[in-house]
């Protein structure tokens, strides 16, 4: 089964002019119908993530990292099939690999190419790498509490548990795309320390 139609949004910091290739590599090798959403403002990772969602119709979102690549014919469909697998899966992630090949270590735990698909569980603040991501769009919405970016991605998915603790993530190697891996301004004027201190009061994590 396969949707209808299917929203693909960007989220990005970066003008619609820096972005070009990656979305013209996107529209040649998607095969189902879709609309592309791009946010290119100034704020943090979640406002960006946030803007997309605004005008995401579809059931099912793709939203994918500015500085991903290596998209082949058909990745939209082995990207969201275990959502169709599964009503349980609400959020499924590609395979992240390195420009040369090799396989991209994440906070999913596991670096192993097989089975074809790969339960994750959520741990404490993270669960899985949202570079390349597919999942339910059950209104949810990122933490704006969080500045630039790191971590929302991962509230995002306990937000997901919280809805529902039955909802299961999903790794697909079925789908490997390159990721640049730029974590823009993760570590300047100590935000990655504030939103991890953030994300652990909010979720009373010790």
């Amino acid at each position: 089964m396969q949707p209808d139609k299917i929203d693909i949004s960007i989220p990005t910091l970066k003008p619609w002019s820096e972005i070009q290739e990656q979305v013209a590599d996107i529209e040649r090798n998607t095969r189902t119908p879709h609309r592309i959403i791009a946010s290119c403002l100034p704020g943090s990772a979640s406002v960006n993530r946030n803007f997309c969602l605004e005008y995401a119709r579809s059931p099912i979102i793709i939203m994918l990292d500015d500085d991903i690549s290596g998209f082949f014919p058909g990745w939209e469909t082995a990207l969201i099939e275990p959502l169709f697998s599964d009503p349980r899966v609400c959020m499924t992630s590609a395979r992240l690999m390195n420009a040369d090949g090799t396989v991209q270590q994440t906070c999913a735990g596991t670096m192993a190419l097989e089975p074809k698909w790969i339960t994750i569980r959520s741990r404490r603040h993270c669960t899985m790498a949202s570079a390349a991501i597919a999942f339910r769009n059950i209104g949810l919405r990122f933490d704006e509490g969080f500045i630039g970016s790191g971590f929302e991605d991962g509230d995002f998915c306990l937000q997901y548990l919280a809805a529902d603790e039955r909802n299961t993530f999903m790794l697909t190697n079925a789908c490997q795309l390159v990721h640049g891996n730029e974590m823009k301004h993760q570590f300047e004027n100590g935000t990655f320390q504030r939103n991890h201190e953030y994300i652990k009061a909010k979720w009373g994590i010790n």
